[in-house]
């Protein structure tokens, strides 16, 4: 299909790029990488291929060089761009994993956060509350100022269900800030909507929740019950595996 359209579009490079994240997606890493390559060779500041790169990269494990390839690539990238704050967030959580803390909190503070980042509000709501849970598993201290932040922004731009990916990171948001009627709410909401047939993610977001919110009570033994449940089924949210990481993450802690 992709290759089918390029013709029309006279862009094939950026074809080329979109293909190179949907192998990466699937798993078929090297042809991922050799697509993507290929793109950024026609156009090197090309943003979304940028990205794609960096989720390659990230597949593969290499946390420090693609924290370099950001690092020398980003301070030419116009923080109005759609893409600034997302990649804003893999800077961070390169350095977050590289044991590089100070320079996380940098990247997540002055790109990332509500107020901070300048973009789609899918991603502020996806990718705040997602670095704020993976540096506290990595042993960061909770700031309850910047989650109840992040709850309010959420809230304020998602404050109906309906969109699976934004539904997840709202109720994260609600767990970590202790806002349980919010996250009652949203959870009733989620079931009226299933029960009607008008929520495509089905069942699999309640799961996410009910496992993250007894991860953060200490109820162990059912957060692993809710996640592993859900693990299958993640996909179905949407995002990225990075993204969706999260999860899993969460069970391995």
């Amino acid at each position: 299909l992709l290759s089918s359209l390029a013709p029309a579009y006279g862009e094939d490079w950026w074809f080329e790029a979109v293909h190179g994240f949907a192998a990466c997606e699937t798993g078929r890493l090297d042809l991922a990488w050799t697509l993507v390559e290929r793109s950024l060779s026609r156009n090197p500041r090309h943003a979304h291929a940028a990205h794609f790169r960096t989720h390659v990269m990230y597949e593969r494990g290499e946390i420090g060089e693609a924290l370099d390839y950001l690092e020398a690539w980003m301070p030419g990238l116009d923080a109005r761009s759609l893409v600034h704050c997302h990649l804003s967030w893999h800077v961070a959580l390169a350095a977050l994993a590289a044991g590089r803390r100070e320079r996380a909190w940098e990247a997540y503070l002055a790109a990332v956060h509500p107020g901070g980042a300048w973009g789609p509000p899918l991603n502020v709501v996806t990718d705040a509350p997602s670095f704020l849970w993976r540096a506290e598993l990595a042993g960061e201290p909770r700031s309850s100022q910047r989650w109840r932040e992040v709850r309010d922004h959420a809230l304020r731009c998602y404050p109906s269900a309906g969109i699976a990916f934004a539904d997840v990171h709202c109720m994260i948001a609600c767990i970590a800030d202790g806002d349980t009627d919010a996250l009652g709410r949203r959870a009733e909401e989620i079931r009226g909507r299933i029960a009607a047939g008008r929520y495509p993610a089905g069942d699999v977001v309640i799961s996410i929740a009910d496992g993250f919110a007894s991860y953060a009570a200490g109820r162990w033994s059912h957060a692993i019950a809710a996640l592993e449940r859900a693990l299958a089924q993640t996909v179905r949210i949407g995002g990225s595996r990075a993204q969706r990481d999260l999860v899993d993450l969460t069970l391995l802690a």
